[in-house]
């Protein structure tokens, strides 16, 4: 008996699109920012489920990427620096590697993983040679215009933006995209699932973007921050100068402020990168479609954590407080609700167990998340009624491990809670309490109001729970 492609398509398990965006904040139009144009992910979330509450495990690229391709929190291996998912953890079953070894064929291009000897290891040296025409196709270190790579640093740090009359794959985004939509159509006739990963790098720093995403964005319709001021009795743990900000040529050094016309100017750059990534996006949800993979797969997008725009008197990431630890995410499946938000709170640790339960696979019993296949089904379910993060800081002490404090940050439905744990001797340094229902945007610590001091025992518990189940584990 004869089978058709599609037919055989149908009975195997669906495949897998992972779509990751570096620094991408949950402020689309989907999630009710209607100045970002957005067209494209707002269309995949009209497909699927948009989660309004989900939060890494720790606001920097390497440990959050880390915690999703592994399935473990960031303190349960201990990540306080930027070393390798490979040296932290060799043995350890990523996504990837589960996929592979369920029978799927795997590929990965761009920054999915935050190193390159952890993409090498989980996706072969196709990775880096796709790597390397990208940086062949692309100018420079990710400048096009004379004025930028007549700035550069021996490092290779330019300006904080720029804006050049370019095709989109003249940047490196619009390449990965090229050669996704290129894989999409080989796969068309392919006789096996496939997990197809792709990393794209904007809006990270810094903002280059073609001329035309700038365009669409009325440079005197662009605010700047609505609380640009450190919390009220806020801890200053969570206090930093935006080193990462400061790294680029144009940008004051040290501890200078930043003036409104810079502000806007990055808010603006910010912006247009997310368009021409979400228009990149774009090309590759019509690949899919076109090439009739649509219907069986699974496509999750995320962004590894949120990103300050002015908020609290920061930029970039690297804190414990809600913009820096809410991400985007957004599940699209065969079989699940379409055209819907979801206030349940969800994890990054969940991805990987969501995505073998989706997959019709066993979820492997070392993850440390939890499937949200439940509320993928019905979104007015919960599978978690805390989220957790973690924020290492050195307050001065440079790398003096004894000397570093960790908070430890519980998200509940109306609560974020942070205890400031110096490791050595496990002593609480400080804590923020910040009450969601009259403050969402935490602009004043409770921690010490008579009204809530029933309320932080509880929070605390939590943390310790959090811990003890988490910590000191065997990887």
């Amino acid at each position: 008996m004869l089978t058709s492609c599609s037919e055989k398509r149908e009975s195997q398990h669906p495949n897998v699109l992972f779509i990751a965006v570096d620094d991408l904040r949950p402020e689309m139009n989907c999630y009710g920012n209607s100045q970002i144009v957005s067209p494209n992910i707002d269309r995949l979330a009209e497909n699927g489920v948009l989660f309004q509450h989900a939060y890494c495990q720790q606001a920097i690229c390497m440990a959050s990427r880390a915690s999703i391709f592994t399935g473990y929190y960031a303190n349960a291996y201990q990540i306080y620096s930027c070393r390798s998912v490979d040296d932290l953890m060799p043995e350890v079953l990523t996504i990837n590697e589960f996929f592979k070894k369920s029978g799927y064929d795997v590929f990965g291009i761009g920054k999915l993983y935050h190193h390159q000897e952890d993409h090498l290891k989980q996706f072969g040296e196709g990775w880096l040679e796709t790597q390397k025409l990208a940086q062949g196709e692309t100018k420079g270190r990710g400048y096009l215009t004379s004025e930028a790579q007549a700035t550069l640093t021996p490092e290779g740090r330019g300006p904080a933006w720029e804006s050049a009359a370019v095709e989109d794959n003249e940047y490196r985004d619009g390449f990965y995209a090229d050669w996704v939509v290129n894989k999409l159509n080989e796969l068309k006739t392919s006789q096996k699932p496939f997990f197809l990963g792709v990393g794209f790098q904007k809006p990270h720093l810094p903002f280059n973007a073609p001329t035309k995403y700038w365009d669409l964005y009325d440079p005197s319709q662009i605010e700047t921050a609505d609380n640009p001021f450190f919390p009220e009795n806020g801890s200053l743990y969570g206090k930093h100068n935006f080193g990462e900000l400061r790294n680029y040529t144009n940008i004051p050094k040290g501890n200078a402020e930043l003036s409104e016309e810079m502000q806007l100017k990055l808010i603006h750059g910010y912006q247009a990168c997310v368009s021409y990534t979400d228009a990149q996006i774009g090309r590759v949800l019509d690949a899919l479609e076109e090439n009739g993979l649509k219907d069986n797969t699974v496509i999750v997008l995320w962004g590894d954590h949120g990103w300050k725009l002015g908020e609290h008197g920061m930029w970039c990431k690297h804190t414990a407080f809600e913009v820096d630890t809410r991400g985007p995410l957004i599940i699209s499946a065969p079989n699940i609700k379409k055209n819907v938000k979801t206030n349940a709170l969800a994890e990054y640790v969940d991805v990987f167990p969501t995505l073998a339960d989706l997959c019709g696979f066993e979820i492997p019993v070392h993850l440390q998340g939890e499937s949200l296949l439940p509320v993928l089904t019905d979104p007015e379910s919960s599978v978690k009624e805390q989220a957790f993060s973690i924020w290492p800081s050195y307050r001065g002490a440079s790398n003096d491990k004894s000397k570093k404090v960790i908070g430890y940050s519980v998200r509940t439905p109306k609560f974020r809670y942070t205890e400031w744990i110096r490791i050595d001797s496990g002593e609480v340094m400080d804590r923020d309490l910040f009450d969601h229902a009259t403050d969402p945007d935490e602009n004043r610590n409770v921690v010490n109001d008579k009204k809530y001091e029933d309320e932080v025992p509880k929070l605390s518990e939590m943390i310790k729970d959090f811990r003890e189940r988490t910590e000191n584990i065997e990887l």
